[in-house]
Formats: structure tokens, C-alpha cells, sequence
């Protein structure tokens, strides 16, 4: 790991932080050809896992209607598939109870083989459930002792209704990434090739590639409702949302639409790209629509290939007239101030950058942007820099230290140290509500009362803002910092508060006194 001590081209001072504390102070093209060069370490510390590869497949297969997955292997992965993914669809969305299947294998079956085990698993699922589709989903233990999946699969594959797929997403086989792109380029085998009669059919129509885990939240406007009530508006259709809660039919008629748009470039890219080699369909491939100017980009593209190019000025139009002087109002405050963005969710963070100094005139610092990420999240990287954007990245000692980097005693302490006195009317942090710095912060996850994306989206981000910057005087709750910090412990985080406590977290900022918070927006 290097330590930049010198750091040029700097826009602003870096207040009171101590060179020992920073291991990168630069743009994100400097940062992004290190790690290329193999100059900074880009690996994950221990403490810093991600889902594996299994984990991450079987996010994709959940957002598939009427789909069984068979989880291949001990009972406990399904376990943690159905805790993570299949009960959040049915208690936030109100589809009906989805079932967790698995082959429960044991020592016996380790060592001789569970064939036998998955057969039965196929059958039964298949008579008790009806679904359209079967995904076989292999575990670590039947990929390291290469179980005949496939075999099985053909075998049975008469004696069922429902389609059959196997997916060799055993978690060892890969870093969690690649469970995302198995999957979404796998489907593609589920497509029907299009023709002339399919094509005219669905000329209106597109596809919302990229997305994952099942039906959304029924009581509150998704970011993807929004981007559908735009198209829609538009005078198009929405044919799927792939994997978000599609049918199997919605897959095979899926290459016949006029163009797939990605909802998140770095997913959606793998399946958009295999359709686009395989079916010639066309690809819109931008970052999440955060922001007026990644909207229109997003509707523009998508209105090339509709040859709705004039119906889509003006939607674009009309959606801004809509939000215009509450914007206009809101985006005077904002212009100048200066915005530190929490980088552990390096797709959004980059999309959020990009909305504020784009839409917002704000100058923006993403810290804590992991080197690993610049690997992981290439593709958004480079379509970034691709359209002028070169954010500042501060990265401190504390990303790279054994802890929860998200929310840790060390990386708090470090971004004060970077903030010393600097004034909390002029600047906010975009991160976490489990961080303390003295300065405004916005959640956008604890925003409730979406969507996010579009220019609805972006006029409730700008509001939250300004409600953040006027409120700067009040402090935080130091009880609740208490709680997220407890004294002699540096490994705290959301997850230590109480469920209860968790879930009813404001919408954008935690303020002292008697009551709540509020995003005060509507």
C-alpha cells in the first residue's frame, strides 16, 4: 500500500487531517490507474467480505415469479437464502409465501454423492409446487465433489412439466460478482429468438435490465415505479424487469422489445450485453438515474431506439416544469458547498457524485471509496470518466483496517479529523445514519417516502439537502451515537442497535432534543 503525502491539484484544503491518517488524496482516474499498475492494494481485509458467489446467484433466481430454486446442498444455505431474500419479498411486497427448497445433503451424500437426493427434490418440487421453472443451484459442497448436476438434470428433465435449468454458482468458484453476471447471462438460454412478428409487437416496448430480488415494496414509490411511470409516459411500455419480479414468459419475449435499459449499468451490462451479441438488441447503458442529468440521458437514449425522440423532449419538459422553481429555489443554496459522499457503496456513490456536481453545482469528495472497488465497478468507472467526471477520493487508514469500514470508530475519528472546523453550513456528509460527524447528513437509504431517481427524485435529494444545511446548528444525538459507538469498542456498527430501533430510523437526519427527525419535504 502507498501513502500519498503530497497531494496535488487539490480544489480546497484538507483541514486539520494528519498525513500519517491518508493512504489516497487524489481524482478517481489516479486512483483507478494505480490499481491498475498495481500500485495501491486493492484486496479486501478479512472483516470486509462480500456475499459469495452462490449468495449473489440466488439474489438474481429469487426475482424470478413462479421460479422454485433448489439449493443443492446443506440445509444451511437455503436457510440464509430464505431469511435474506424469499421472506423480504413476501413481508414487504404481499406475494404470496415462496418456498425454500433443499437437497439437505449430510456426511453420507459428501461422500458418495447426493444424485440420488436431488432427483427426489426435482420430482417433489415439481408435483407440490407447479412452478414454470426449476433452477438447480449448486453449493460448495456438491461443486467440490462435482455432483453430476448436469446429468441429473437431463435425466429428469421428461419425466417434469416445468423447464429445468442447472447453475453451477457454488460460492468458492468465484468472487461475488461473478453470481450476478452467471446468472443474468444464463437466462439469456431461456429467450426466444425474435422474428419480424415479435418485434412489431413489442416496438414499444422496453426492458429494465439489472435488477434483482423479487417484487418491490407495494406501499411506497420504488425507484423503479418511477422510472416505469416515465416510460409509460413517454407512450412506451415496460415488457420486463429482469430479475425484478419477471415471469418466464416475460424472459422469452424479452429480446423482441425495441431496446434493453440498464437499471444498474454494472449488472445490467452482462445480461444486456449477451442479448445484444446473441439477439442484436439494442443496449442503453448508463449509470443509476440519480439526477436530472442522468435521467435525461437514461429517457433520451432509450427514446432513440422507440424513435420517440420527440415525445420524449417533451416528457422531459414536462417533468422538469413540474419540479423547475422548487429546484431552481433549492439548487441557489447548494450551488458552491461542498459534499463528502460515504464510498462503500461504490455504484451509488459514484451516481450520487455525479448528480451533485452535475445537477447541483456542488463540489463532491467520495471517502472511503475502497481500492477494491475501482476492480469491481469498472464498468461504472470508466463510463464516468468517459462523461467528464473526475471526482476527489479520500481514502483513510481505516478502510484498510480489520473492522466494518462502513460504520467503525477509526474512520469516524478520521473523517473528523479531515473536517476540522470546517462549517457545517456549507458542507454535507452523504452517508450512513450511524455516522457522527459535525456536520449535516443525509441518508438517502432512509428516505421513505420515494422515489429517488428521476426528477421527482431529484427535487426530494435537493430538499433533503437544504432541510439538512438549515437544521446544521441542532447537534446529534449523542445517546444514539452511544449506542452505534459504544465506549472501548471499535467494531460497532447499525447492526448493534435494536431491530426495532433500526427500522424506525428517520428519514434524513437524526437531530437532538425531543422529537424525531424529519425530512420536512412534502
Amino acid at each position: 500500500m502507498i501513502v500519498i503525502n503530497c497531494i496535488k491539484g487539490m480544489r480546497f484544503n484538507m483541514v486539520g487531517i494528519a498525513n500519517e491518517s491518508v493512504v489516497f488524496f487524489g481524482n478517481l482516474s489516479e486512483l483507478y490507474q494505480l490499481a491498475k499498475d498495481g500500485k495501491i492494494d486493492t484486496k479486501l481485509q478479512g472483516s470486509h467480505t462480500r456475499p459469495c458467489k452462490f449468495w449473489t446467484a440466488m439474489k438474481i433466481l429469487s426475482g424470478i415469479k413462479n421460479a422454485v430454486v433448489i439449493a443443492h446442498g446443506p440445509s444451511g444455505c437455503a436457510f440464509g437464502v430464505k431469511q435474506t431474500y424469499k421472506l423480504t419479498n413476501c413481508r414487504n411486497s404481499g406475494s404470496p409465501y415462496e418456498a425454500v427448497i433443499t437437497t439437505n445433503i449430510d456426511e453420507k451424500a459428501v461422500v458418495y454423492g447426493g444424485e440420488r437426493e436431488l432427483k427426489g427434490a426435482i420430482q417433489e418440487v415439481d408435483s407440490k409446487y407447479k412452478p414454470d421453472i426449476i433452477f438447480v443451484a449448486t453449493s460448495c459442497a456438491t461443486g467440490i465433489i462435482g455432483d453430476y448436476v448436469d446429468a441429473v438434470v437431463s435425466r429428469v428433465r421428461p419425466e417434469i412439466n416445468a423447464k429445468i435449468m442447472a447453475v453451477h454458482c457454488e460460492g468458492f468458484a468465484g468472487e461475488y460478482r461473478s453470481g450476478f453476471d452467471l446468472v443474468f447471462r444464463q437466462i439469456v438460454q431461456l429467450m426466444d429468438k425474435p422474428d419480424s412478428e415479435s418485434r412489431v409487437a413489442l416496438a414499444s416496448s422496453v426492458n429494465i435490465v439489472g435488477g434483482k430480488m423479487g417484487p418491490e415494496r407495494t406501499e411506497i414509490d420504488t425507484d423503479v415505479k418511477e422510472l416505469r411511470r416515465l416510460i409509460e409516459d413517454m407512450g412506451a411500455s415496460v415488457n420486463a424487469i429482469i430479475a425484478g419480479n419477471c415471469s418466464l414468459e416475460e424472459i422469452q419475449r424479452a429480446p423482441s422489445v425495441a431496446v434493453n435499459c440498464t437499471l444498474c449499468l454494472d449488472l445490467g451490462y452482462a445480461i444486456g450485453r449477451e442479448m445484444l451479441d446473441q439477439f442484436d438488441t439494442p443496449l442503453n447503458s448508463t449509470i443509476l438515474p440519480y439526477g436530472i442529468s442522468a435521467t435525461e440521458r437514461w429517457l433520451r437514449e432509450a427514446a432513440k431506439h422507440l424513435h420517440m425522440e420527440a415525445e420524449a423532449e417533451a416528457l422531459i419538459k414536462r417533468e422538469y416544469e413540474a419540479i423547475r422553481v422548487e429546484f431552481e429555489e433549492a439548487k441557489k443554496h447548494l450551488a458552491g458547498k461542498l459534499a463528502i459522499v460515504e464510498g462503500h457503496d461504490a455504484i451509488k456513490a459514484l451516481s450520487i457524485a455525479h448528480m451533485l456536481e452535475r445537477d447541483f453545482d456542488m463540489r463532491v469528495v467520495i471517502y472511503n471509496f475502497h481500492p477494491w472497488s475501482t476492480e469491481a465497478r469498472e464498468t461504472s468507472i470508466d463510463y464516468l470518466l468517459e462523461t467528464g467526471l473526475d471526482p476527489e477520493i479520500l481514502i483513510t487508514k481505516g478502510t484498510l483496517a480489520f473492522g466494518k469500514y462502513e460504520a467503525m470508530l477509526q474512520t469516524e475519528n478520521e473523517l473528523l479529523e479531515y473536517l476540522g472546523d470546517m462549517s457545517p453550513e456549507r458542507t454535507v456528509y452523504f452517508g450512513s445514519s450511524m455516522s457522527f460527524p459535525n456536520i449535516p447528513v443525509v441518508d438517502l437509504n432512509a428516505i421513505l417516502n420515494r422515489p429517488r431517481f428521476g426528477y421527482r427524485g431529484a427535487l426530494k435529494v435537493a430538499k433533503c439537502i437544504c432541510t439538512a444545511l438549515e437544521y446544521s446548528f441542532r447537534p446529534r444525538s449523542w445517546v444514539t451515537k452511544r449506542m452505534v459507538f459504544p465506549e472501548k469498542s471499535g467494531l460497532s456498527s447499525a447492526q448493534s442497535l435494536t431491530p426495532k430501533l433500526a427500522q424506525e430510523l428517520p428519514d434524513c437526519t437524526i437531530y437532538a432534543g425531543k422529537g424525531r427527525g424529519k425530512c420536512m419535504m412534502s
